[in-house]
């Protein structure tokens, strides 16, 4: 997720787990744990300039990161030791990113390319239409089949890739494709273990949430009636639990197809949204520097639990990562 906001913030990332997350700045960069809210990383402007886009490698210390000032090139950077410790250039500018421990999908104008971490080696290609959304997904569990998904060039569609195979040219077999929507896709999510795919359209009234091995569709999930921009999808690990956010200013939650509780969330500013470990509750985080935490019941009853303005959260030394 990646738009300029009067608050600095250039784009906002959850690792892997999603118990951290990343707050690109025009000032720099910071690194938040989120249970108990700690800024545990900060780089200045003058370390690091203008940071578009970050992703965290769960929470190793290895952050991948784009600067403004180089969008064409992808950074690999040591926390641990405030140093870059390599760097790859394609031949457009960076997208999006999604990471696993293993590997990282690099979003560019008409393509996927997935990576080898720490190497850089590439591993996989996928072709997508300049057109799309700078949509991807991963399947980020060590033991899940890895699935990558990305816009196929059918309108509504998605490709479905098995990435786990390292290719000699760098190439990979065909990918299968799923007709999902209609009209254009704006959001996809692939549960932690690989086994549940989740996708929204344009149109926004639903989320469809699918078998991804067999690639058949399991529930249609309602948001609403009327035409919203689906900002997050968010699965549990085994994609039991959903849970998404729209410029509607609505958090809506799922378990098993069916409909939990919905919440409130800042309208009209983009957003991301996650589960907790423990699936009880969901923490959404806003670019107008927003950090919402609502804990839920299972007969739908929903309150905000937590509310923070997250770039005024200074270091916490003594929170143990």
């Amino acid at each position: 997720m990646a738009r300029r906001k009067s608050s600095g913030i250039t784009s906002l990332s959850f690792n892997q787990d999603q118990g951290c997350f990343t707050c690109c700045l025009k000032t720099g960069l910071r690194v938040y744990n989120v249970e108990p809210l700690v800024e545990k990383a900060h780089y200045s402007k003058e370390e690091l300039g203008e940071v578009s886009l970050c992703e965290m490698v769960f929470r190793t210390n290895w952050l991948l990161v784009v600067k403004a000032r180089k969008p064409y090139s992808l950074l690999l950077l040591d926390d641990q030791q405030r140093a870059f410790k390599a760097e790859v250039v394609f031949k457009s500018p960076i997208r999006a990113l999604r990471a696993r421990k293993d590997k990282v999908a690099v979003v560019l104008t008409s393509s996927v390319q997935v990576l080898a971490l720490p190497t850089f080696q590439r591993v996989a290609l996928l072709r997508t239409p300049s057109s799309a959304r700078p949509l991807c997904a991963i399947a980020t569990e060590p033991n899940a089949t890895q699935i990558l998904a990305a816009p196929a060039h059918r309108t509504g569609s998605l490709q479905l890739l098995d990435v786990s195979s390292v290719h000699r040219d760098g190439g990979s077999s065909a990918p299968s494709v799923v007709r999902c929507h209609r009209s254009a896709l704006v959001c996809v999510c692939v549960s932690g273990s690989g086994t549940r795919l989740a996708t929204a359209s344009a149109r926004g009234t639903l989320v469809r949430l699918w078998d991804a091995v067999s690639r058949q569709l399991l529930h249609e999930l309602r948001r609403g009636s009327d035409y919203a921009d689906v900002y997050c999808i968010s699965l549990s690990a085994q994609g039991g639990r959903a849970v998404c956010v729209s410029d509607k200013g609505t958090v809506h939650v799922w378990a098993r197809g069916t409909h939990v509780a919905a919440a409130r969330a800042p309208p009209d500013t983009r957003a991301l949204c996650a589960l907790t470990d423990d699936n009880s509750a969901v923490v959404v985080i806003c670019e107008d520097g927003t950090f919402h935490k609502f804990t839920f019941a299972a007969e739908g009853n929903c309150h905000r639990s937590d509310f923070e303005y997250f770039l005024q959260v200074g270091d916490d030394d003594e929170f143990l990562q």
